[in-house]
């Protein structure tokens, strides 16, 4: 069997990078024999696989708007015109196979392929599924989550549910001690480190209140070593807003992107940062203990449904945004540094919550989708 697969998914990466890690299996199996992205043409999934060599054909294609507007009137013809271009692009490539991972530009592929009856695949990263999914799930063959909160939504459909984890890239499994990562990113693996980031983008709401917590953090009777990812759009902003003193303080290291967050994650401690599926998935797999700020302004609210299921657990903590200050920033990181033990046991709690093969997992399940055979529990 030669399989041919059409992965899809995007309008942010938290949707788009499990599709991707699920590229890196499929790239390196010889039984397949295309692989074909359709996403959203100019946005993140575009670069992101050009960057990794992987066939990217983009729709014209945007959310669906949430509130009233002219949009509304013109939207569905939109959606319409991108499911016809998705089934020229079905028809012409030939899958044997369609995975999608959420997000708006996943709809017209999806749709697509249920239309011409060619096996379809669901991957939901959060504990509380997304639109698409959640419509479009019922409907397919395998619905893979990321999540076990995820389930309820799909209780109609337990027999093709299987919660296999987020797959993330395998760069986050590379052994790097802490001492080799403080090397590289040139800080000191001794002091207590604890990493800030709001996702590839920053969060100015976030950077304002690390920004209020640093003469605590670093000139407190333990000082914290910050590493902090601002964002790239933030950069310039973080040069104006931050006293010099702070933004050459030895102790704060500021970056506008990491390139490898997983040296960053080896590097640290404890970490502050949002909610998102793929930032908990690479959190669990590090066994890194986490303070949750959710972004309140994410779909169905599913950030807070993700960081609530994890504290649940005992292996993170939840800020609330409308609680967020320097002063309850600087609290809640000083608090669990200095209790190690608590500390301990959370990063093992968080630990427990990985899937390490997920990629492995619906890897196998979509080879077993495309050659027409049951697929595994």
């Amino acid at each position: 069997m030669r399989h041919r697969i059409v992965l899809t998914g995007g309008g942010t990466g938290g949707h788009v990078y499990p599709a991707l890690a699920v590229a890196e299996h499929l790239k390196k199996d010889e039984s397949v024999e295309a692989i074909l992205y359709c996403g959203a043409g100019g946005h993140i999934e575009e670069r992101l696989t050009a960057e990794r060599n992987i066939p990217f054909v983009g729709l014209k294609v945007s959310g669906m708007p949430r509130k009233l507007s002219p949009q509304m009137l013109s939207w569905p013809f939109e959606l319409g015109g991108a499911v016809l271009e998705a089934r020229k692009i079905m028809q012409d490539f030939r899958p044997t196979v369609a995975l999608g991972t959420g997000g708006y530009a996943s709809a017209p592929p999806l749709v697509a392929a249920l239309w011409l009856k060619i096996p379809i695949a669901v991957h939901e990263p959060d504990a509380h599924p997304g639109l698409v999914n959640s419509v479009i799930g019922p409907h397919a063959q395998l619905i893979s989550l990321g999540m076990e909160g995820a389930k309820d939504t799909f209780a109609d459909a337990l027999s093709r549910v299987r919660v296999n984890g987020n797959p993330i890239s395998a760069k986050f499994f590379t052994k790097t001690t802490r001492r080799q990562a403080g090397k590289f990113l040139e800080i000191s693996p001794d002091l207590p480190t604890v990493l800030i980031t709001g996702g590839s983008q920053g969060a100015r709401v976030l950077n304002q209140a690390v920004y209020a917590a640093l003469p605590t953090l670093l000139n407190g009777p333990t000082p914290v070593q910050v590493l902090h990812q601002v964002g790239e759009k933030n950069w310039h902003d973080m040069q104006t807003e931050l006293p010099a003193n702070l933004r050459s303080h030895p102790l704060y290291k500021p970056r506008p992107y990491f390139d490898n967050l997983a040296l960053a994650y080896a590097a640290s401690d404890m970490a502050v940062c949002r909610a998102g599926a793929m930032t908990i998935s690479e959190l669990a797999v590090t066994g890194m203990p986490a303070v949750f700020v959710p972004l309140p302004s994410a779909a169905q609210d599913h950030q807070t449904h993700n960081a609530q299921s994890v504290a649940d657990k005992g292996a993170a903590k939840m800020l609330v945004q409308k609680d967020l200050s320097g002063e309850s920033l600087a609290k809640v990181i000083s608090q669990m540094l200095n209790d190690q033990t608590a500390l301990s046991s959370m990063a093992a709690a968080m630990r427990s919550l990985a899937l390490p093969d997920a990629a492995a997992r619906l890897t196998g399940q979509l080879k077993q989708l495309s050659a027409g055979q049951t697929i595994s529990s």
